[in-house]
């Protein structure tokens, strides 16, 4: 079996229209993406596919953003971790999720173009 070189990215939000279109345009940038809706399926695919890159909702329907991030940022030190969120965050709300291990906020709606580029830049520094 050959695994491919492409970076795993796992998307995770309930919202599956925007969940498919992000996975889409960001396998087209050459990432290899797999998808959740859910807290519980998000945290077995992690597990099973080990990503390099997660970018998650804030709000799922099972869990929040935050709890989610604190377990994946307890399983990988390594693993980057990158918040969606669709409403305007307090000061206090993103300082907790820096401190449970997210390594950056991007509020929708994005640039997806921008988001890709942001993506490859934190890749390229946890390479370092």
């Amino acid at each position: 079996m050959v695994h491919s070189r492409l970076p795993k990215l796992l998307v995770i939000d309930d919202d599956a229209h925007l969940r498919e279109s992000l996975a889409e345009v960001l396998e087209l940038d050459g990432f290899e993406c797999h998808q959740a809706g859910t807290a519980e399926s998000a945290l077995t695919m992690a597990a099973k596919i080990d990503p390099q890159v997660v970018i998650m909702d804030i709000q799922l329907p099972d869990s929040s953003g935050f709890q989610i991030c604190q377990e994946l940022r307890r399983r990988s030190r390594s693993t980057i971790l990158i918040m969606m969120t669709g409403r305007f965050l307090s000061p206090d709300e993103k300082k907790q999720g820096f401190e449970l291990g997210a390594d950056e906020y991007i509020t929708k709606p994005f640039d997806l173009a921008e988001l890709s580029v942001r993506i490859k830049q934190l890749l390229s520094r946890s390479r370092v």
